[in-house]
């Protein structure tokens, strides 16, 4: 749908509240096998979407997701809300009704709707990518300028060494890339940014939101982390417009994790 907003992002301060983050935190704490942050079969998030899938887990990622969604469901109240108030930005954004499209989990027995990033100790890589993982069930979208697929992330906690070169923060392109695009972004070594012009930092204080355009690279910045209680966590949902599915026959927003 050409009306949905590309290269630009939405920013909201303190959406969720700190009491709700801290909460949410410490809930997962008390599950390290669920929110662990390898893609081994006994964690029932896993890593990522595309780490169960390189990893040739696709059964046991399609077993867990129906579960995991229902421990979602009772450990967060409200998570259901947050992803249809973030669905409803993308569309009052680009000038749309709020209602102008379903926003539906892309099958709710197969697919996780949201999850929750309890990241590493120590974060050295410096990855500048976009989110094109959960667009492999339509591979071709990635090279066509008018899919419109979004990220949203949500601050439940910083890294304690976000004041050290601003560890663990996210900075965003303004820049929109396709998958075959992406060479004229990178250097030479295909890490570094060729140019910094366009690069926006966005303040990632515990419960700011941020939806983008998942073809804009973005960056989380390496960081330290002394005790395991100061983690990085975040909860992030993925939205994908589609024309029309198997399920949903009809045009909508459809959100996985």
């Amino acid at each position: 749908m050409k009306q949905l907003f590309q290269n630009d992002f939405i920013f909201e301060e303190g959406f969720l509240q700190p009491q709700v983050c801290q909460q949410w935190a410490q809930t997962i704490f008390e599950y390290p096998k669920i929110f662990g942050p390898d893609v081994d079969p006994h964690y029932g998030q896993m890593a990522a979407f595309y780490g169960m899938i390189e990893a040739g887990l696709n059964e046991s990622y399609f077993r867990y997701a129906a579960k995991h969604n229902r421990f979602l469901k009772k450990h967060f109240p409200g998570i259901e809300d947050i992803i249809a108030y973030a669905g409803q930005k993308i569309l009052t954004h680009s000038g749309l009704a709020a209602d102008a499209l379903p926003i539906v989990p892309r099958d709710a027995k197969y697919f996780l709707m949201a999850g929750f990033n309890l990241q590493l100790a120590t974060w050295n890589l410096y990855n500048i990518h976009t989110d094109t993982e959960g667009l492999i069930q339509y591979p071709e979208s990635i090279f066509k300028s008018d899919t419109r697929a979004y990220s949203c992330v949500i601050s439940i906690q910083r890294t304690a060494q976000h004041t050290e070169k601003r560890g663990g923060d996210l900075d965003i392109w303004r820049e929109r890339y396709l998958a075959h695009e992406l060479d004229h972004f990178y250097k030479s070594d295909g890490v570094r940014a060729h140019s910094n012009a366009k690069r926006i930092k966005i303040p990632y204080n515990e419960g700011n939101l941020i939806v983008f355009d998942s073809f804009m690279p973005h960056v989380v910045l390496p960081f330290k982390v002394k005790k395991k209680e100061d983690r990085r966590i975040s909860m992030v949902v993925h939205f994908n417009y589609r024309h029309r599915t198997d399920i949903n026959p009809s045009p909508h927003l459809e959100f996985w994790y």
